[in-house]
């Protein structure tokens, strides 16, 4: 242990003599910690999307309202045709397509049963994920909202329900900086270290110090 106590004071003694390598220890990885959460983002927003609405109903305009309003969506194309849809998709203009079909709003409240049609541009896999699962979100809120307004629970339910209430602590509105901020940390100590560790010995060997430390009764397990 007095091996390595004096070993740590020699480094240290180095790193505050030597001006270039202070800067280096300090300052470069607080920048990067600082930028690099900034920089990643895994949010996808603004995704272009095409609407085929075949209904012009209310009920369709209404959620036709909701995607638009989430903040993620963007209207690039609204009509009557999916091949108008398809050629922005092509176009690499859009990157979903979500198809409403005839009677939309009559099968929905009458029979309250009806499907929706969603194609998605998988060229980008990340976006093509995120983008499809948020649609799918809104699409079920809309329906809930839906089934709340027309559909009458009865007065004793035979089947139980149950609802959860999620409540994340330490990162309530689920921050992804969060959560990367402690892997960029950990990078970058394990690259301090390496590098750190590279140039003292190149610097021993350019002085010409290096080979009275491999004559010192030092283990190598202490001195790498």
């Amino acid at each position: 242990m007095r091996t390595l106590k004096f070993l740590l004071q020699k480094e240290f003694k180095q790193i505050f003599r030597n001006k270039a390598l202070l800067p280096m220890i300090l300052v470069a990885p607080i920048l990067q910690l600082l930028i690099m959460p900034l920089a990643a983002d895994y949010e996808v927003k603004n995704i272009n999307i095409s609407i085929v609405d075949h209904d012009h109903s209310t009920y369709s305009q209404q959620l036709i309202s909701k995607i638009t309003a989430s903040g993620y969506f963007q209207l690039v194309d609204y009509g009557n045709f999916y091949q108008s849809a398809f050629n922005q998709i092509e176009k690499d203009k859009s990157d979903l397509i979500l198809e409403i079909p005839q009677g939309f709003e009559k099968n929905l409240v009458r029979e309250n049963n009806e499907k929706l049609f969603i194609a998605v541009n998988a060229i980008n896999g990340v976006k093509a994920g995120l983008g499809g699962a948020y649609l799918n979100q809104i699409i079920a809120s809309y329906n809930n909202d839906v089934r709340l307004k027309w559909v009458q629970a009865p007065k004793y339910n035979a089947v139980p329900t149950i609802e959860v209430t999620s409540s994340y602590w330490f990162n309530p509105f689920l921050n992804f900086r969060f959560f990367i901020v402690p892997g960029i940390l950990v990078a970058l100590v394990t690259m301090i270290g390496s590098y750190m560790c590279a140039l003292n010995i190149v610097k021993e060997k350019e002085v010409g110090t290096i080979e009275q430390i491999n004559v010192t009764p030092i283990k190598n397990i202490i001195l790498f």
